[in-house]
């Protein structure tokens, strides 16, 4: 039996043997009762079967073994054996093995342990079987736990390791702590189920421990956001909140200073870590992992091109193996990042060692992330390189893309890194920050920054394509601020300009000409041209990848597809849209209103009101969000139609209200689907509508149109011919003056046309 002094009787010590080596290791008073973790250790220690425990240093593996060691009902037939360097030999190794195992049984063991030291014999070929026999002999099972076996090095203990697990006696249950996976049979083992496995995501203290483990440490129960933020920072780290529970006794008035500046350059933390970990590794591998904290995640090529290191791949692989803090962030070993308290420490031996090399570094990482189409990191790392000219190239080519994005606020920070002065000075971040603001709606700035930008390209040294794409850019933001206050013509003008510019050289990457003059197009009332260049539109932007245009210009196409009463492909189009607002949350951009909107005069032409009420309530959300006075005056009016149908008649006065007087503050609103001004809701006291010039007959079949109803199925409702339903709608459409089915249906929601009877009518048209 091992055991402790005090526990039980105690063993002679073996003739040039530590026995400390061979006693499991003490539990410290304040240890936490982690028993879940345990009874999940039980749970799978079964004989026959190895357990790795497997994490970094601190994580509290041995710990968590020999607390379950302590608990097991037949600790007289554990053996514990913990290995330091000098134990890296492989006669040495089994000698300790032996040693415990004899410790249990001495004469069960007698052979092997005779066959160890006797001359002419080998480990491989004499010991190991002899062992593996004796294993096999015993009546009752018996656990050894090997504690830091990531000493072990030689390859002539590995093989011998490898034999024993090749023919793991079901009497022996084997565990195995170590700071790095053993280079050993696993991958065989886990295939026969005879593995399982303990990581640091059961090591990890929960929120609960850690609190305890503060209290017992500290003597005082700390607040619920005190233990979070630790906990959060620390990661569950054992060690971590152990350090952290020393600077709170001595600093115990003073917690949210301490929790502030608990990093990895907290002194016993940095001196752990640094003592325990970095003054370990070899010259490689500390100076991969220093230089490669600067990144925030890593990958083996870019780490090998940030370091310089081209072995980084293999680099990688032993630093995961050996577990250092190094956090797997995928499961197939592309991408990792350290542990935040790692982390810190290694940029603190990185400025002290090599602190004229991290601009290069952050030099070399903004250009690999730049290759790699990860623009937020590339640009992050531009602005710590200290280079100014390669930050601004990175800005100005990447703001205007991932603010086309929704990454607004971060491009715009970016500009705000680089300073009012170097943005001023060059038309490429002049345009930029105004094809920006257009995304971030903000008017004024566009406009701004499009002038400043036509002042910039006036500049000595500025070349002819650098001045000729600025000028696309200045095109496509007065587009956008004509249309966000409302002024089509303007914007079909900008739209022309725009189209003729990218016609002399293909447009920047997130202008998409038939996008802008397809929507010019519609507002415009042009719907058939608007629908050829909204379709090319969306072609363009779903191969380049564009999303956001993807989902507007889908959802455009819905819309008119509803106006023209198309039903099944409007849903056809509002369904594309949508998939597409999947992507990046576009769900909740402003332009997703299009698709809600769509949806819901498709609700309204089959009399679901409340269903529609909902949609365009998504809608009017989503539009709210952007400075775009005439879509949200439609949609506020389509609001009023529907709530009035429901008899909400004070909201629906209220949204009509609201769009009037949004409307009029547009300059040339251009042709709306439903125009606040031409609508006129009942009041409490309905005054009677404005006579109607069509039959009762024509009424009705108007009233059927409205609902996206086919000649044909109009016919099959009243019982009509097909020629006779076409016959009134010649005369309905000379009567109220329109030569478009769009245009009948667009009249028919004015007048409150969809499927009530004449005398419940409640619409008309306004005379002021």
């Amino acid at each position: 039996m091992v055991s402790e002094p005090g526990e039980g009787a105690k063993k002679a010590p073996v003739p040039g043997l530590l026995h400390s080596k061979l006693c499991v290791p003490p539990l410290r008073p304040a240890a936490l009762d982690r028993r879940a973790v345990v009874e999940q250790l039980d749970s799978v220690a079964a004989p026959g079967r190895l357990v790795l425990v497997v994490a970094g240093a601190g994580w509290g593996k041995s710990t968590l073994v020999a607390s379950w060691v302590r608990q097991k009902p037949d600790p007289d037939r554990c053996v514990w054996f913990s290995v330091d360097p000098g134990d890296d030999d492989v006669t040495c190794f089994w000698a300790y093995l032996l040693a415990g195992l004899a410790s249990v049984d001495a004469a069960a063991f007698a052979t092997s342990t005779r066959l160890l030291t006797t001359l002419g014999t080998s480990v491989l070929d004499d010991v190991l079987p002899a062992l593996i026999n004796e294993l096999s002999a015993l009546d009752e099972p018996v656990t050894v736990v090997i504690d830091d076996y990531h000493f072990i090095t030689t390859d002539d203990v590995h093989r011998s390791m490898s034999l024993l697990l090749g023919h793991l006696p079901e009497t022996l249950r084997l565990v195995l702590i170590s700071r790095t996976i053993p280079a050993l049979p696993t991958v065989r083992l886990r295939g026969q189920g005879r593995l399982a496995e303990i990581t640091i995501d059961q090591l990890r203290l929960s929120g609960r421990e850690a609190a305890e483990l503060l209290e017992r440490e500290t003597g005082t129960d700390w607040k619920g956001s005190h233990v979070a933020r630790l906990h959060d920072t620390t990661e569950g780290w054992a060690t971590g909140l152990h350090l952290a529970a020393l600077s709170l006794r001595a600093h115990a008035d003073h917690p949210d200073l301490v929790i502030g500046r608990l990093t990895g350059n907290d002194r016993r933390i940095g001196e752990y870590l640094m003592s325990e970990v970095l003054t370990r590794l070899p010259h490689d591998l500390r100076t991969l992992a220093r230089r490669s904290s600067i990144l925030q995640r890593f990958s083996p090529a870019l780490c090998a091109a940030v370091t310089g290191q081209p072995d980084a791949a293999q680099l990688l692989t032993r630093m995961e193996r050996d577990q250092l803090f190094l956090v797997p962030l995928d499961n197939q070993g592309d991408w990792y990042r350290f542990h935040h308290l790692f982390a810190d420490v290694l940029r603190r031996d990185l400025d002290r060692a090599e602190a004229d090399v991290v601009p290069d570094l952050h030099r070399r990482a903004a250009t690999w992330f730049a290759a790699h189409d990860l623009p937020v990191e590339a640009v992050h790392h531009g602005l710590a390189s200290r280079d100014t000219m390669l930050a601004a190239d990175l800005v100005a080519t990447h703001g205007p893309v991932v603010s086309h994005r929704g990454y607004v606020d971060t491009a715009l920070g970016w500009f705000q890194a680089l300073g009012e002065d170097v943005c001023r000075a060059d038309p490429r971040l002049c345009v930029a920050r105004a094809v920006v603001a257009v995304h971030a709606c903000r008017i004024t700035e566009m406009v701004r920054w499009a002038d400043l930008a036509e002042d910039a390209i006036q500049r000595p040294g500025v070349t002819t394509a650098t001045a000729h794409e600025v000028r696309v850019q200045v095109a496509l933001t007065r587009w956008a601020s004509a249309s966000f206050a409302g002024d089509s013509t303007a914007a079909r003008r900008h739209a022309e300009q725009l189209l003729t510019l990218a016609a002399v050289t293909p447009p920047p990457l997130g202008v998409n000409p038939p996008a802008v003059l397809g929507l010019s197009q519609y507002r415009a009332g042009d719907l058939r041209a608007a629908q050829h260049n909204l379709a090319r539109a969306a072609a363009l932007a779903v191969e380049h990848g564009d999303d956001l245009t993807a989902m507007l210009t889908l959802g455009v196409q819905a819309m008119i597809a509803a106006r023209d009463g198309a039903t099944f492909e409007a849903e056809r189009l509002a369904v594309d849209a949508e998939a597409r607002s999947h992507r990046h949350n576009l769900s909740e951009h402003f332009d997703a209103f299009y698709l809600h909107t769509a949806r819901g005069w498709l609700s309204w032409q089959e009399g679901k009101y409340r269903h529609a009420r909902g949609l365009f309530g998504r809608a009017l959300e989503l539009a709210r969000r952007s400075p775009l006075r005439v879509e949200t005056a439609e949609i506020l009016t389509a609001l009023a139609v529907t709530e009035q149908k429901l008899h909400h008649h004070r909201s629906a006065r209220a949204h009509l209200g609201e769009a009037r007087r949004m409307i009029e503050q547009c300059p040339d609103p251009g042709e709306l689907f439903l125009d606040p001004r031409t609508v006129l809701l009942a009041c409490t006291h309905p005054r009677p509508a404005t006579p109607l010039p069509l039959s009762g007959r024509e009424t009705e079949v108007l009233e059927a149109v409205a609902q996206g109803l086919t000649s044909g199925e109009i016919g099959a409702r009243l019982h009509l011919s097909r020629r006779t339903i076409e016959a009134h709608l010649g005369s309905i459409y000379r009567k109220i003056g329109v030569t478009t089915r769009a245009a009948a249906i667009r009249y028919a929601f004015q007048h409150d046309l969809a499927g009530e009877s004449g005398s419940d009518r409640n619409i008309g048209v306004s005379q002021d």
